[in-house]
Order: structure tokens, then C-alpha cells, then sequence
């Protein structure tokens, strides 16, 4: 129904799609150190669409400034049917722009090698025989609509550069897990639709500089399942690095992140991705993700040709290795539907390095400088250097848990349900009201952050424990199966102690706060009361009393004694408890399929 739904909506809402032998006359201005403004990124993609057989554009979404997000898709028999498009044996390779509009290479990158392919430059069509291309020509529309000079200084060009944070100042690479931005949900819709095989996010990056003109985070391999992550470590990354060495004249090195290791030369590691980032998403499912990481000290115009280089390379790898990816992905696939065990956290481990040729410079440190007040150095370009530097790949889990038969969500919750309906997540309702036992997560300890992320005083370092109990559920609430292609996703945003999760984004803060206040004092007269009608509850604490002195001496010690043990105590279930509950044995339950009420897109 959902898919239905949405080639509907593309049906009504394809812009373009039809060859009609029309010349194409983009104004790329890239050479000139100007990069296109966000009405001439849509109108480049639209005189494609208009050209070529091949290619379409699609209204696809929406964004939070009200700007509709577009699709622009290139396949060989123009069918932009993902499914279709599977059935045919075809891989898809997906490329976001625009995230952070004053990081613009992706953008004029895209559209130039978009134009290149189109038009059969150095043969690339014939990737199109086995590999489809979709691509988000602008994904942060309210921050490319607003540019000038002076958005990050720093950055050699372009002239005029976008503003990082979206209409709701919100940092859009940091929204994939818990979307709460409209571009968040529309990407979830259209990755959803589209399930790639193949990601590719586009950035510039600051910090440390050395001889390179582009560097790449690439997902953690350890993150991707069975095959699919050998495939990954062994066979893909180092084709492409090889193939950029041998086709580019810019090269490639994996993104430097020098973390506690300072000085480049001591080593660099592979970055830890998280869920809440592109590529991080999109491992959770099974897809290669890739972000490019430009060096912004690095001239415009290059920078962007190293983009069209990396995209060529990309591509050229997924057609000519289109089997292999298609079927350790779709092994992934199945291994998350089936897998028990799931891991939430990861460290980097320091004992395992590998060995990484570098081209770097020597950082020189300045003398004090007293309008500074501090001290400072630079990278001194007269002294570059070569050499091979550690390079740390390996990630270990840290905090792991097994799956549940099923999550249950009340239907209190259900921001939730809308969020997992996005990505495609199937969930039930109860038909009728039940009592079941299940585990229950009790928040033992969390810590808010001390500066805002995302609005967010995001809860980290949670401390948990289980208890087994009944409880009581309702008509409309919802059963969520761990059985399904993202269940990494659900696994990741519901457990509570997971440092990515909707409990560590504050979705469930109220649970944190008193519940019915009770004092024990309020109990005295009662509970003495109850001393003299249970003969049992007296010889409890008659024998508590005699074996310990200390609680004999203390009144306090043993009213809160009697009182966690009469019935009165039921109300401390509710205590920090956390809503989404876990069945963890198959059971026979009465339910209702849900219904997408997020089919609009």
C-alpha cells in the first residue's frame, strides 16, 4: 500500500522525464570560483531531464523552509521504479548534496558529472546497464538560499557559500536518527523508497592540513554484517582509493581524525560514524555509505573536480562489481532479520594499526603572539612530507544487547510510531486490552549534557536494570516484531541505554520526573495500624530488627520497611520506569496491522 502510494505521488509529480532533443546549456561556474545558486541547481537538473531519456526530476519531499526536495534519477531504459528496478538485477547508487550549503563541491560535482554521463563522455554511459543513479541536487534548501562572503572565512572559495544550519537552525547531519527536521523525514521517506545499495554524502572539512585535496569517511566495516563487511574492508575501499590514485590526479586519503593522538604523524583513525550522521544511517540498513571530505584550504575548482572523480570511481566500481554488492547486501539483509544479538556502542582499538602512506607538511609552532594571547602554529607548505603513519581501523561493541521477540509502545508514544513508519518499519496494534509479562527497563542513573545539541540536553552515561512483571496494555497500542530488514534501526532507537536512541534525544524525559508523591510519614498511622491485623508483616519486621541493630534504631528505616512491603508500594512501578517494554518469548497476540498514516511524502 505504502509503495503504491508513493509511485502515485511520483507518477503525479515527475517534472521531466521524456527526451525531447532539447540543448542542454548549463553555466557550471565552478572555474570561476562560484558555485550555482539553488534556483540554477534545479534548472541544470531540469534541462537533463528535459534532454534525455534517461534521466528524471521528481518533487520528492519537503523541507522545513517550504521549498519542495527534488529526486534527480538516471537509468539506462528510463524506468525509476526502485523495485522495478531491482527485479532487473540493477544496483542503485544514491548521492546527497547540499547538507551543509557552505560545503558545496557535491553540488556543481553532481551536475557536472550528471551532464558528462548523459552525454556518453569518456563512455560512462555504460555503467548505466547494470547501476541506476538517484540524486538529492540540494538537501538543505534554507541554508543554500542564504549565502554570502562571509560564511566560512576560512574556506578558499567559493566566493559565495550557504549557511550550515537549516530553516530550523537546525545541523541536518546530526537529525538521521531522530528526524526531527521535515528534510529528515523526507530523506527517510526517499531512502526508504529507494533502498540503496550504494550511499555517497558530500562535505568539506576543516583542522589539520597536508597535500590532499579530498579524504573519505567510509561506514565502519565492523558495522557491516557477515560478507558484507569483508567485502567492504577488503575488496571495495581499496579499489577505490587505488582507482582515484591511478585516475585522479587529486589521489585520496581516509579523513583525518587525529583524535588523542595529536600530531598527524602519530597516527590517524577510521572515523566512528554514528547513527545520527548520513552514512552511519545508512549502515544501520546494510548499505556501503560514503562521505567526502574536501580540505577547505584547497582551491574550489579542484575541489569539485575531485568530487566528479570520486563519484566516477564510485559508480564505475558498483557497475563493474554490481553481483557482489547486490548479494552481500541482500545476505546483510537477512542476517539483521534473523541475528539475536546487536551491538550499541563501539571503541576504538588502540592495540590493532595498519600502515598508511601520507603526504603531509611539517606543523610549525609560532611565537607568542600577544594580540592573541596564546600560542599558535601553522602548516608550513615549504616543508611538505611523505612518509607511513598508523592508521587505526578496528572498532570493538562495548555495549550489546540481545533483541526481544517484540517491543511494545503505548500509544502515548506515538512520535514514535510516525518516525518508524518513515523507514518503512512495519508495526501492529493490539485488538483488545491484554496483561502480559515483560521486561521492563528501569533508569537507574543518566547524565544530561551541559551545552545544548540539536535543542537537546542529550542523555548520556544511562545506567539500567530489568525486571520480568505484568502489565497492562490497551486496545491501539503498538507491537513492534524484531523480525525485519531495519531491525538495527529499531534496536538502536529503543533501547534506552543505547547512546543514540530516542531516550538519549529526551523523547521520554517525563519518566523522569516524581510520580504520585508519597511520604512515608503520611503511612506512619497506617502502617501501624496495619502492625496489629498482619500477624506476618509484624514477625518480618520483629525478625528484620533482631538482626540488624541499626535498623532497630532507626524509625525512618523501618517505616520505608513496611511500606515496600504492603501493596501500597504498587505505586513505585511506575518509578522511572520506561514506556517501551520488550516480550522476549513468542506469543499469540491479538492484533491489527497498522496503517502508514505517513504515506503523503
Amino acid at each position: 500500500m505504502r509503495r503504491a502510494s508513493f509511485l502515485l505521488f511520483l507518477m503525479v509529480t515527475v517534472i521531466a522525464g521524456c527526451s525531447s532533443n532539447k540543448e542542454v546549456n548549463i553555466d557550471l561556474k565552478y572555474d570561476q570560483n562560484i558555485s550555482l545558486e539553488y534556483d540554477q541547481v534545479i534548472d541544470a537538473y531540469q534541462q537533463l531531464a528535459d534532454a534525455y531519456s534517461e534521466a528524471s526530476l521528481s518533487v520528492i519531499g519537503y523541507s522545513d523552509i517550504g521549498k519542495p526536495l527534488h529526486l534527480f534519477m538516471m537509468s539506462k531504459d528510463s524506468d525509476f521504479d526502485p523495485a522495478s528496478i531491482r527485479k532487473k538485477g540493477r544496483t542503485i547508487v544514491f548521492i546527497n548534496n547540499g547538507i551543509h550549503p557552505g560545503e558545496p563541491e557535491g553540488i556543481d560535482a553532481s551536475i557536472q558529472f550528471s551532464w558528462d554521463l548523459l552525454a556518453g563522455k569518456n563512455d560512462l554511459k555504460k555503467y548505466l546497464d547494470n547501476t541506476v543513479i538517484a540524486i538529492i541536487p540540494v538537501y538543505n534548501i534554507g541554508g543554500a538560499l542564504d549565502r554570502s562572503k562571509y560564511y566560512r572565512m576560512n574556506q578558499n572559495g567559493p566566493i559565495y557559500k550557504g549557511r550550515r544550519r537549516n530553516a530550523k537552525n537546525m545541523d541536518l547531519n546530526r537529525d538521521f536518527a531522530k528526524q526531527e527536521t521535515k528534510n529528515a523525514q523526507s530523506f527517510a521517506n526517499i531512502f526508504t523508497y529507494l533502498n540503496p545499495d550504494v550511499f555517497l554524502d558530500t562535505h568539506t572539512t576543516n583542522g589539520s592540513d597536508h597535500q590532499y585535496t579530498i579524504t573519505l569517511i567510509a561506514t565502519l566495516h565492523s558495522k557491516l554484517e557477515g560478507e558484507m563487511g569483508t567485502f567492504f574492508k577488503e575488496t571495495m575501499l581499496p579499489a577505490l582509493y587505488k582507482g582515484m590514485e591511478e585516475n585522479s590526479e587529486y589521489g585520496m586519503i581516509p579523513y583525518v581524525a587525529t583524535m588523542g593522538f595529536g600530531d598527524i604523524k602519530n597516527g590517524i583513525i577510521s572515523y566512528n560514524d554514528h547513527p545520527y550522521y548520513s552514512t552511519g544511517y545508512a549502515a544501520l540498513f546494510n548499505c556501503y555509505s560514503f562521505m567526502t571530505e574536501n580540505l577547505v584550504y584547497k582551491y574550489f575548482p579542484d575541489r569539485v573536480r575531485s568530487v566528479v572523480d570520486f563519484i566516477t570511481q564510485l559508480v564505475k566500481f558498483t557497475s563493474e562489481n554490481n553481483d557482489e554488492i547486490r548479494k552481500t547486501k541482500d545476505k546483510a539483509d537477512e542476517l539483521v532479520k534473523n541475528k539475536d544479538q546487536f551491538h550499541l556502542a563501539w571503541q576504538l582499538d588502540t592495540d590493532y594499526k595498519e600502515k598508511l602512506f601520507f603526504k603531509g607538511y611539517e606543523y610549525v609552532t609560532d611565537k607568542d603572539n600577544s594580540a592573541r594571547g596564546r600560542r599558535s602554529g601553522h602548516y608550513d607548505h615549504n616543508k611538505p612530507w611523505e612518509d607511513t603513519i598508523p592508521y587505526y581501523t578496528i572498532y570493538k561493541p562495548v555495549l550489546s544487547v540481545n533483541k526481544p521477540y517484540a517491543y511494545i509502545i503505548p500509544q502515548a508514544w506515538e512520535e514514535i510510531i510516525d518516525k518508524f513508519n518513515n523507514n518503512g518499519i512495519e508495526s501492529f496494534r493490539l485488538s483488545e486490552d491484554i496483561n502480559i509479562e515483560v521486561e521492563c527497563y528501569y533508569i537507574d542513573n543518566v547524565n544530561s549534557s551541559a551545552r545544548a545539541t540539536q535543542g537537546h540536553r542529550i542523555n548520556n552515561n544511562v545506567e539500567v536494570h530489568t525486571i520480568l512483571q505484568n502489565m497492562q496494555y490497551y486496545e491501539g497500542d503498538y507491537i513492534v516484531f524484531v523480525n525485519q530488514h531495519a531491525n538495527k534501526y529499531i534496536v538502536e532507537m529503543l533501547e534506552p541505554h543505547a547512546p543514540n536512541s530516542f531516550f538519549a534525544w529526551n523523547y521520554f524525559d517525563p519518566i523522569l520526573e516524581s510520580h504520585d508523591f508519597y511520604s512515608i510519614w503520611g503511612f506512619e498511622s497506617h502502617l501501624y495500624e496495619l502492625l496489629d491485623e498482619d500477624t506476618e508483616l509484624r514477625a518480618l519486621l520483629e525478625e528484620k530488627k533482631e538482626d540488624n541493630p541499626e535498623f532497630a534504631a532507626d524509625p525512618i528505616a523501618q517505616l520505608q520497611f513496611l511500606y515496600e512491603n504492603t501493596d501500597a508500594s504498587e505505586i513505585e512501578k511506575w518509578n522511572r520506569l520506561y514506556p517501551v517494554t520488550r516480550i522476549l518469548n513468542k506469543l499469540d497476540l491479538s492484533v491489527n496491522s497498522q496503517s502508514k498514516p505517513n504515506e503523503r511524502i
